[in-house]
């Protein structure tokens, strides 16, 4: 956060227009504010937001492809910006608000609710810059605890990209990050490989290692190594080690 003699630097993320201009509108009449961008999709605020840095986001949630949580998940911890989110639905991600967040608007909203978490902002960013990001991690982990991961936000070719969960062919782990094996990977997000197997479709995905999930489709053999260790050869042709005790998991949901 800057200092009190210097404006609050803002970046207002939502999809629709009307919105947007509304907070514009009225941040704008405001001492102590510095509009510094906006963006209408998650993936263009992710770079707006690194590039920017601003001190707050208001930060809608429903977004086409991206989502606000999905956008908060990209960012680097030490630069996350404080945020007020935006939303019109009333439902788990409120309490979750209640908890975490540093003040979230329920749309529609009147202009004394938006300048009420101004204020808020404001004093959390002045007195205690800390604060308002002390929930957030706790926030993520309980938005994807609560849905299954069918998308990764990945940066490819310089830009950002969506890929889908259903084209991931298997996933190993690297220390607090994962490589996500795919056509035109591998890639690389930040993120443990306990927590994503808690996020993907049990159906689909299976952990055979303790470094390694794979997509049960993309199995086409078990093969024997020295040892009588095994492991599993996919369709690319890509080798993944079956450890012993996943083996009899893995039995059953590849035969099933």
């Amino acid at each position: 956060m800057s200092p009190e003699s210097e404006p609050v630097r803002i970046v207002i993320v939502d999809d629709e227009p009307l919105v947007r201009a509304g907070i514009r509108d009225v941040l704008a009449e405001q001492g102590g504010v510095e509009l510094v961008g906006e963006a209408g999709d998650g993936l263009s605020a992710i770079g707006l937001i690194e590039q920017a840095l601003p001190d707050l986001v208001f930060l809608d949630v429903q977004m086409p492809g991206c989502t606000g949580f999905e956008v908060l998940a990209q960012l680097d911890p030490d630069v996350r910006p404080a945020v007020v989110f935006v939303t019109a639905y009333e439902q788990y991600a409120l309490k979750a608000f209640d908890a975490h967040a540093m003040d979230y608007l329920l749309k529609p909203f009147d202009d004394a609710r938006l300048l009420a978490a101004l204020d808020r902002a404001r004093t959390w960013l002045l007195r205690k810059p800390a604060v308002s990001q002390e929930g957030v991690p706790a926030l993520l982990e309980d938005v994807a605890a609560s849905q299954q991961r069918n998308r990764f936000i990945v940066k490819h070719a310089g830009r950002l990209r969506m890929i889908p969960a259903n084209e991931i062919e298997w996933i190993e782990a690297r220390g607090n990050y994962v490589h996500l094996h795919h056509r035109d990977g591998p890639f690389l997000i930040r993120e443990t490989l306990t927590s994503l197997a808690k996020q993907l479709r049990p159906e689909r995905f299976l952990r055979v290692y303790r470094s390694a999930i794979v997509a049960l489709p993309e199995v086409v053999e078990v093969a024997k190594r020295t040892g009588g260790d095994q492991e599993l050869v996919l369709r690319s042709g890509a080798r993944v080690p079956l450890g012993r005790s996943y083996r009899r998991e893995f039995t059953d949901a590849w035969r099933g």
